[in-house]
């Protein structure tokens, strides 16, 4: 018997490790699996779907195979995105066949671009957002051989005419000359764009590979187990042998000699009766005790359905309330950082070249105004101190608005290398045109808690109810107070206690400036901007709010024949050495505020931060 457990354990041994190594070599699958396609038509774009992307789960190894050493590119990005850029241009499109497995070809459907979202319809969800899942845009990995291809996401602006590289719709892009391969591990919504020069034929030759788990976990506890079985093989067979030995050795035994018989006893007659009486009597005690098991065994079955599920009461309620869509933020993390370093490098560039026209490719609105008019008086007048550097340091928040259709806005506070934090509005007029800066100032009080970027902010139109004062009024209502002081009308909605703006230009500054000036007659004057309000929801459902306030300073003489020499950047853009008429100087002042909701117990208005400056100055007709 002992050698049968030995031969037992030894094939359970052999068989247990032949089995763990064939799953680590012959039995052991394909490590990944790969689709490809030639696409064909010489369209200048090519898009690969998300859907076809994410046809197998893990990450996607793209690889682009073009002609020679012919330009090739490639971008990832939100679906909507890449569609509504390629609005009009020919495209193919490459999905997945899952019954052949292998990619396919054909030409994109004409897509409608509709009208953009009205800043003026009321969003449809202004209240605090709820949380909804994070996209995982973020979190695409970009890792590849560097030989394969050079990023090129170092700013080159992108030509809105063909040229996809350098817009900031991309997650991120890459470049390359005739073979291109790039890992990435993007989500459903999310696709892949591909071109040459935006003119030639995109490369025709496409590639998705994803991994396959070929892993073996019953190989290790395969070959572990037939190794431990081996072992007691070894110990059972040696057993065995030593038994078997000590079986032929001499055996030597005294005889037993029978045993004496015992002489019969008389033992009385047991009593039947009261053997019966006992058993019925455990019996029914063991009955006793049974009887309640079974109530509570069938009691229990009671409160079960028939598929083993506890009972439960259906729900008066009936069907759950749905849920609104939210439109997802316009930017990611990745995506707006590039964006940030794109626009600093324009504008350091212009800046030191004094070059409005450069600065205007990235600066629009109030933030490019104040900077050409400085750009022009510097040229006049050296001495004349030049505006601020773009903020060049931390990212600190960015708030980016909910939306899919255009215009877009983000919000950001950046901090910079002079000890300032500012805060700065982006806002993206059409899918292939950039984000712009149209407005940029100072902070001097702290931003109300906002949305993180994963989630973004509705957009609050500028007529709307639902804050306690409309944006589109608050230009109008604070220039009235930075001219009037608390005599105004309007003054009861700003809280002017920590105020810094209205101490800086405010009622009292424009009397001492008055005093101060005995020769000279001060008159102001609100002049209308063509600015548009920007509004972007905070968590308490009140917002953040940026307006111009314009404001006109004529100076004219107290006495007949007496004459205004202006100075500085008024005198270079007047380009008056002096004048008896006067002077009139336009300031612009680019305001943050924050506006309360509606709803709230204290509904004034607070300055959050602000930027002014000279903007125009001409003699008095």
């Amino acid at each position: 018997m002992r050698f049968v457990i030995a031969i037992v354990l030894f094939v359970v041994a052999f068989v247990s490790i032949g089995l763990g190594v064939a799953q680590r070599t012959v039995l052991q699958g394909p490590d990944h699996l790969t689709a490809s396609v030639d696409v064909s038509g010489g369209a200048p774009f090519t898009v690969i779907d998300g859907a076809a992307l994410n046809a197998h789960p893990g990450a996607q190894l793209v690889e682009i195979g073009g002609s020679g050493s012919a330009p090739v590119f490639m971008a990832y990005g939100r679906t909507d995105d890449i569609r509504a850029w390629l609005n009009g241009s020919r495209a193919a499109e490459v999905g997945y066949d899952a019954e052949s497995g292998e990619l396919v070809a054909g030409e994109l459907a004409a897509q409608d671009g509709g009208d953009a979202e009205d800043p003026g319809d009321e969003p449809s969800s202004p209240a605090t957002p709820a949380p909804t899942e994070t996209t995982a845009a973020d979190a695409a990995t970009t890792d590849a051989d560097p030989a394969a291809g050079t990023d090129a996401t170092t700013g080159t602006e992108a030509d809105p005419e063909s040229s996809p590289a350098g817009s900031d719709l991309w997650i991120q892009e890459f470049a390359g000359e005739g073979t291109l391969v790039r890992k990435v591990n993007v989500p459903g919504d999310v696709s892949v764009l591909i071109a040459s020069d935006g003119t030639a034929a995109a490369p025709a030759k496409l590639s998705v590979t994803w991994p396959l788990d070929n892993s073996t976990p019953w190989s290790g506890p395969l070959i572990v187990a037939g190794i431990g079985a081996l072992l007691l093989g070894l110990i059972a067979l040696i057993w065995a042998l030593v038994h078997a030995r000590r079986r032929h050795g001499p055996r030597r035994k005294t005889p037993k000699m029978p045993k004496a018989p015992r002489p019969a006893q008389l033992k009385p007659a047991p009593r039947r009766a009261a053997i019966t009486d006992g058993a019925e009597s455990r019996g029914r005690r063991r009955a006793f005790v049974a009887l309640p098991l079974v109530l509570v065994g069938a009691l229990a079955l009671s409160a079960c359905t028939a598929d083993g599920q506890i009972a439960t009461t259906p729900s008066p309620t009936g069907t759950e309330a749905p849920v609104a869509e939210v439109d997802p933020p316009v930017v990611t993390k990745q995506q707006f950082t590039r964006i940030v370093s794109r626009v600093a490098d324009v504008v350091a560039d212009a800046d030191a070249a004094g070059d409005a026209t450069l600065a205007a490719t990235r600066l629009g609105g109030p933030a490019l105004e104040l900077r050409a008019a400085n750009y022009t008086a510097r040229a006049a007048d050296s001495a004349i101190a030049a505006l601020p550097a773009f903020p060049d340091g931390e990212v600190r928040l960015v708030l980016p608005q909910q939306q899919r259709d255009w215009p877009r806005a983000v919000f950001a506070a950046i901090d910079s290398s002079d000890g300032a934090e500012y805060g700065l509005m982006f806002v993206q007029e059409s899918p292939r045109a950039q984000y712009q800066v149209q407005y940029l100032v100072r902070l001097t009080q702290s931003v109300p808690e906002v949305a993180p970027i994963e989630l973004g902010a509705s957009r609050y139109p500028t007529d709307t109810k639902l804050l306690a004062f409309p944006p589109s009024q608050l230009s109008t209502e604070y220039g009235d107070v930075l001219i009037k002081g608390e005599t105004s009308a309007f003054a009861a909605h700003f809280d002017l206690s920590d105020d810094f703006l209205n101490e800086k230009l405010g009622a009292t500054y424009k009397d001492t400036r008055r005093a101060n000036q005995t020769n000279a007659i001060f008159e102001y004057a609100d002049v209308a901007s063509e600015a548009s309000p920007v509004a972007l929801a905070a968590n308490d459902t009140g917002a953040i709010v940026v307006v111009e306030v314009r404001e006109a300073e004529t100076v004219r003489p107290a006495e007949t024949g007496a004459a205004i020499n202006p100075k500085g950047a008024v005198k270079a853009l007047s380009q008056k050495q002096t004048t008896s008429k006067g002077i009139t100087a336009t300031y612009a002042v680019q305001i943050l505020f924050y506006v309360p909701p509606v709803t709230a117990t204290d509904q004034k208005v607070r300055v959050l931060g602000f930027a002014d400056g000279l903007v125009a100055a001409s003699e008095v007709p």
